[in-house]
């Protein structure tokens, strides 16, 4: 068993720097982990362990990397990883992490995610919170395939960790300035007081500021912009050597207007005077701007108190936030119809655990978690009166008020029955219960929506998700291994689609995956190697579709009969110098729906189509450079491509939806203090001011119109760095 060696902080070394610089996210400039033997330490399977320890596909990138990459938000790791897309559809609200072909669409709070996203071991329930700020980051882990074992439901495609960082062992400060086109200006800022061993904090702050990509003929507004803060603290109190406490904090408050949409087809308005003149210019003439508004934050308190036979931890969570979003539905200067969500959300968690100590033979954990979510959400739609259903403008109101409460217990067991050969087991129970009170306030007529009263509906899911894999480790820095997993997605409702005869129930969503996987590191550190097969079977598929219900765009939820999913994939890293660091990570994926009849009202039958945003082929390649030119002075390069292949944005497959293959490059190249206590940086991203597009869908009001949102243009800027 590989002992899980510290990860080193010294930054005095330029070898050292060389080597954490690995493999660096794809589109933001990384793509794999970091392989140096000193740096690879993940806690994927909630404890610190090597990556060639832990029986599973699991990426992870260092702070140096993604500092390296210059990855600031989200959006920037939207191919990060083989078989893995990202995508932030331009907004702060409907971002979908595609993870082997499956996501999930997150526009209807009712509807659960199919990535569970963990920010410093708590759960993210909405996908409305994720989308912010990436900064003052220790680590970020992806582990693909279902992780309903260890981390619970809603981890049916994967899980992903985000790990802030913790006060260092001296108190110091640390700051960038980062200037770009479209009057671009972010600022970050870090603080570490060190007391004594005992007492330790680490305060940091945010903010991103840039004009935006669209531009708005109607009313000369700025939109695809950014407008962020952002600040987060960590205090970490060991009063004893059993006993170390770690209170940390966080908040966010965005203001873009992001989630504009282009015209890509006029439909019955072509060739007239409201017709959107291009698809690709980055103009819209839409009579109302979009609106985004998000505010969270959140607090937890961990806990960790070692005794004899392992380490018994406590981890309590508080998260709320508040968002409110508008925008054109007509996307003309027509005032037809306009609509938005509103959402106040809190969420409290805890998770109780044992980790035992490593032993020998056998090591374990086992614990028990529970979350309570209180969500209350308005749809409102304003009905303009160029529909021509009304004089004036008529506001439409859909009510719902979601609780859930769920309880889990688990337990991993790792058993080896010498050096080579051994197991991992392990299993999680779940209950969720959901509620859902709905009403709604329609137009005077009912033309497009009748008001409902309040109706209560309630619903309780309990599953069993085991998890099994058999291990070889050939030698020290080798691992084979083949393993079986179950998945789970609980059941719920469509809370925007409930009707008095109706209530928009869907069932819980499962997947059985089949793994084979190796990984390995070699001369001495400087090469890793990674790669997996895999299978999944999926049954009761969660599909989300907006459709066009009485003239009224509507979520709908329904479960595919069967899907299928099945690929292969590969992370290598090379240092052949230690001023040179060279990354490839590649991806291939078939997925299907294997049954999918009635997938509409009207009985379209989508069996054999692709599934949706997942990409055949991924592929990212990438390098970094780092030479001394003085004593004082290095010399600092990267650059990165990445590729996906064409992909849906729709179950049907309509060729109008389709994004064909795209391939980005990147680049950065600068100086830096050897002893890295200054940089001084030069980047660009999209460096060929590619056209693509993240999202493409059907108009829901004007006939025959299609629509779509651009991904980021070309942005170039200088970023300085300085620590002391």
């Amino acid at each position: 068993m590989r002992t899980p060696k510290a990860i080193e902080n010294n930054r005095l070394k330029p070898a050292l720097l060389g080597t954490a610089s690995a493999l660096v996210f794809a589109m933001s400039g990384a793509s794999a982990p970091a392989f140096a033997q000193d740096v690879i330490v993940v806690t994927a399977q909630k404890r610190e362990q090597s990556i060639l320890d832990v029986p599973a596909a699991v990426s992870a990138v260092s702070a140096e990397q993604l500092e390296n990459a210059g990855v600031s938000r989200l959006e920037d790791l939207a191919s990060s990883f083989p078989n893995v897309y990202l995508n932030t559809d331009n907004s702060l609200r409907t971002t979908t992490i595609t993870i082997r072909g499956i996501s999930s669409n997150p526009n209807n709070p009712g509807v659960d995610q199919g990535v569970g996203v963990f920010v410093d071991g708590v759960y993210q329930s909405r996908p409305t919170t994720i989308n912010t700020n990436v900064y003052d980051l220790e680590r970020v882990e992806v582990i693909r395939g279902p992780q309903g074992a260890l981390y619970g439901k809603n981890t049916i495609a994967g899980a992903v960790n985000l790990i802030s960082k913790l006060p260092g062992d001296e108190s110091g400060v640390e700051g960038a300035v980062n200037i770009g086109n479209y009057d671009a200006l972010s600022l970050f800022g870090a603080a570490d007081i060190v007391l004594n061993d005992a007492v330790k904090a680490r305060f940091s702050v945010s903010s991103q500021r840039r004009d935006g990509f669209t531009e708005n003929a109607v009313t000369g507004s700025d939109l695809d912009d950014v407008d962020a803060l952002s600040a987060r603290f960590a205090v970490v109190l060991q009063p004893t050597d059993a006993l170390r406490l770690i209170w940390r904090g966080d908040m966010a408050e965005d203001r873009s207007n992001m989630g504009s949409s282009e015209i890509l087809n006029n439909g019955v308005l072509a060739g007239s005077p409201l017709a959107d003149a291009a698809p690709a210019d980055r103009i819209v003439v839409n009579d109302y701007d979009t609106v985004q508004d998000r505010d969270l934050w959140g607090t937890s308190l961990q806990a960790d108190l070692t005794l004899g036979a392992g380490v018994l931890t406590s981890l309590t969570a508080y998260r709320d936030y508040q968002w409110y979003n508008a925008a054109d539905n007509d996307f003309t200067a027509l005032n037809q119809l306009r609509s938005g969500i509103g959402e106040d959300q809190h969420q409290i968690s805890q998770e109780l655990r044992f980790t035992s100590n490593v032993g020998e033979s056998f090591d374990y954990l086992f614990g028990g978690y529970f979350l309570k979510e209180e969500l209350s959400t308005v749809s409102n739609a304003v009905i303009g009166p160029d529909l021509g259903l009304y004089a004036a403008e008529t506001p439409v109101d859909i009510f719902a008020d979601l609780e859930t409460t769920s309880y889990a217990v688990f337990a991993q067991g790792n058993y080896r029955f010498n050096d080579q050969f051994g197991v991992t087991a392990a299993i999680r129970w779940s209950k969720d219960e959901k509620e859902v009170t709905h009403s709604s306030i329609g137009d005077p007529f009912g033309a497009l929506l009748p008001t409902s009263p309040e109706r209560l509906v309630s619903r309780e899911d309990s599953e069993w998700t085991p998890s099994v894999s058999l291990n070889w480790t050939p030698t020290e820095d080798a691992l084979v291994y083949a393993s079986y997993s179950r998945g789970y997605k609980s059941g719920g409702y469509n809370a925007f689609s409930i009707t008095p005869t109706d209530d928009a129930e869907y069932d819980p969503e499962f997947v059985n995956n089949y793994e084979i996987g190796a990984k390995s590191s070699f001369a001495d550190g400087a090469v890793y190697v990674s790669a997996a097969a895999f299978l999944l079977k999926y049954s009761d598929l969660q599909v989300n579709q907006l459709v066009n219900v009485g003239g009224v765009p509507t979520f709908t939820t329904s479960n595919a009969a069967k899907a299928e999913s099945w690929g292969l994939e590969f992370e290598g890293s090379w240092r052949p110098v230690d001023t040179v660091r060279l990354g490839l990570a590649y991806g291939y994926l078939n997925g299907e729906f294997d049954d999918f009849q009635n997938a509409t009202s009207s009985g379209d039958d989508y069996s054999g189509n692709k599934l949706t945003e997942a990409p055949a082929h991924t592929l990212s390649l990438n390098g970094d450079f780092r030479q001394p030119l003085t004593g004082a002075i290095d010399l600092v390069a990267h650059a990165d491509m990445s590729y996906r292949s064409k992909l849906y944005f729709n179950p049907a497959n309509n060729p109008d939806y389709v994004q064909d293959g795209v391939a980005l490059a990147n680049m950065r190249a600068g100086f830096a203090a050897t002893d890295d206590s200054w940089s001084v940086v030069m980047w660009v991203r999209n460096l060929t001011d590619k056209d693509y597009a993240v999202s493409r869908s059907a108009g829901v009001i004007i006939p025959g119109q299609q629509i779509q949102s651009l991904g980021a243009p070309r942005t170039w800027g200088v970023e300085l760095r300085g620590r002391f």
